[in-house]
C-alpha cells in the first residue's frame, strides 16, 4: 500500500524546507508586529508549543494545485489570510494592535434535511424540520460574522448537498477573505456539482467515511448507498481540484492500531490531503448512551496518531488530525474561544459535540452589544 500511495505525498525534503520556511515567515510575522526580538522570541516560542501539540510533533503539510497547507482549518501557505490567521493567535499571547479576526472558525448548519440516520448524529433532534434559514438569511449570517473577521466556515448541517444551488449562491456572493469547506457524507457530490463548488470558491470538503468495510458504513450511516456516495464524492473532490479530508468517527471496536492504520492508508489511497479522527460524544442519536472511549484506548490512538503524523515508516500517509489530542494538552479551542457551532435552527453551541443552545445567531448579530451574549465553556475540557 505505501509504495502505491507515496507518490502523492510532498517529499521528506520538501516538508523540511516548508517546516523552515514556515518558522522563517511567522518570526518575521512577529518582529513586524512587535519590533522587539524579546517579544518575537516569547511569541514564536508559544506558537510553536501551540503547533506541537496540536501535530503532535512536527506534523506534515499538504500540497494542492502548487499551493501548501498545514491543516484543515488554516488558510493556504502563504496568504494574507493565513497571516491574519497567525496575527489571531499571537494576540492571544501577547496583544497588538494589527487586524484579527473575531473567530477562527464556525461550523454552520444550513439546512436540517438529510436522507441518512447516522448513528452517532449530532443534529438528530433537529433532522427533516422545516429549514430556519431562507437563502438570504443564510447570506445575512455569513456577512455578519465576516464583517468582524472569520478564517473558515464549515458548511454543514443535516447533508448540505441538499441545498446545493443555495449554498453556490451563499458562497458566490461571500467574501473570499473566508475558506468554505462543506462538511458532507458524499450525498449527490459527482463531479459537475465538485466542479461548480471549486468555481464558486470552496476550498475544500470533508467527506464522512467511517469504516473501510462497505456493509458497516452503511448500517452505521443507516443507508444502503452511503459507502458508494462517499468514495464517489472524494474522487470528485479530487477531480475537481478542492482539498479532501477523509473525517472518522472512531468508535469503540475500531479504536485500535490495526484498524485505524488500515482506515488511513485507504483515506490516503483515495487522495485524502488530511485526515480527521473524531471521537464519539454522547450527544445527538447518541444522547444518554455509554460511547465515550477508554483510557487505553485514547492512549492508543494517541500514541499511534503521533507516529502516523511523524514517523518516517508512515510519510506515505496523509496529515492526521486528531481533536481530543490536542484537547487534552491545550483545551478546547471551540467553545467561544477560537469557534463555535451554529445549529439548523439558528442556536448557538460550543461546538458539534457539546450542545448548550446558548442563543439564537441573529439576536446575538444583531445585538450591539454582543457581550451581553456568552458562548458556554466546554464542560469537558
Amino acid at each position: 500500500m505505501a509504495n502505491s500511495i507515496s507518490s502523492s505525498r510532498p517529499s521528506h525534503l520538501v516538508q523540511i524546507a516548508l517546516r523552515i520556511w514556515v518558522k522563517i515567515h511567522i518570526g518575521l510575522l512577529a518582529f513586524k508586529v512587535y519590533r522587539s526580538i524579546k517579544k518575537v522570541k516569547l511569541v514564536f516560542t508559544e506558537i510553536m508549543k501551540m503547533d506541537r501539540k496540536v501535530s503532535g510533533g512536527k506534523g506534515k503539510y499538504a500540497v494542492k494545485n502548487g499551493k501548501y497547507w498545514i491543516g484543515i482549518y488554516l488558510p493556504e501557505f502563504p496568504s494574507k489570510n493565513f497571516d491574519r490567521y497567525v496575527l489571531t493567535e499571537m494576540n492571544k499571547f501577547m496583544p497588538h494592535t494589527f487586524p484579527i479576526n473575531s473567530y477562527q472558525q464556525v461550523n454552520f448548519a444550513i439546512t436540517t434535511k438529510c436522507p441518512m440516520r447516522c448513528e452517532h448524529c449530532f443534529e438528530w433532534d433537529n433532522l427533516n424540520l422545516h429549514e430556519t434559514f431562507a437563502v438570504d438569511q443564510l447570506k445575512q449570517v455569513i456577512s455578519k460574522l465576516q464583517a468582524k473577521g472569520m478564517a473558515h466556515v464549515s458548511l454543514s448541517g443535516g447533508e448540505p448537498m441538499v441545498r446545493f444551488n443555495e449554498m453556490l449562491e451563499l458562497i458566490r456572493e461571500a467574501d473570499k477573505s473566508t475558506d468554505f469547506w462543506v462538511l458532507t457524507s458524499g450525498f449527490n457530490l459527482d463531479l459537475p456539482r465538485a466542479q461548480k463548488l471549486k468555481q464558486a470558491g470552496v476550498t475544500g470538503v470533508v467527506v464522512s467515511l467511517d469504516d473501510i468495510n462497505p456493509e458497516k458504513h452503511n448500517t452505521f450511516r443507516r443507508h444502503n448507498q452511503a459507502y458508494q456516495m462517499a468514495t464517489m464524492a472524494a474522487q470528485a473532490t479530487n477531480q475537481a481540484g478542492l482539498l479532501l479530508a477523509i473525517s472518522i468517527c472512531v468508535l469503540r471496536e475500531n479504536a485500535n492500531a490495526s484498524f485505524l492504520t488500515a482506515h488511513a492508508e485507504a483515506a490516503t489511497a483515495m487522495g485524502a490531503d488530511f485526515i480527521q479522527w473524531l471521537e464519539p460524544k454522547a450527544e445527538g442519536n447518541f444522547r444518554g448512551k455509554d460511547v465515550t472511549l477508554t483510557f487505553e484506548q485514547i492512549s492508543t490512538m494517541e500514541k499511534l496518531f503521533v507516529r502516523l503524523n511523524n514517523d518516517a515508516e508512515y510519510r506515505y500517509i496523509a496529515p492526521i488530525m486528531y481533536h481530543g489530542y490536542y484537547q487534552r494538552r491545550l483545551g478546547c479551542l471551540s467553545a467561544g474561544k477560537s469557534s463555535f457551532y451554529i445549529d439548523s435552527r439558528g442556536m448557538v453551541h460550543s461546538c458539534p459535540f457539546c450542545h448548550s443552545s446558548d442563543f439564537h445567531i441573529m439576536d446575538w448579530l444583531n445585538n450591539t452589544n454582543r457581550n451581553e451574549k456568552k458562548i458556554s465553556a466546554c464542560p469537558t475540557y
